[in-house]
């Protein structure tokens, strides 16, 4: 029975153990670092919405809107902003 040498082996298996580790934990904190930028864009992005609705709805239940005594449209502009681009529209008034 011929005696084969595993000098070395254990060595080599920890030095790819460690390459293993640190590529997966490089990817779990790059996930971790998406998930947390997504995270904070899409809540800024929902108050954002929020606040454009709010308006609409406020210029839309307007006394002189809804009591106009001739149908008419009212052009709202919503500036531009970080997560949102310019927003133009326009709320039908009257009966």
């Amino acid at each position: 029975m011929p005696f084969r040498s595993t000098r070395g082996d254990s060595l080599i298996e920890l030095i790819v153990a460690l390459v293993i580790l640190e590529v997966v934990g490089t990817a779990a904190l790059a996930v971790a670092f998406t998930v947390e930028r997504l995270s904070r864009h899409a809540t800024a992005a929902s108050a954002t919405d929020a606040a454009r609705w709010r308006d609409y709805r406020t210029a839309e239940t307007r006394d002189s809107c809804v009591n106009a005594a001739a149908p008419d449209s009212l052009p709202i502009r919503f500036p531009q902003v970080d997560d949102r681009p310019r927003l133009d529209v326009l709320i039908r008034c009257g009966r």
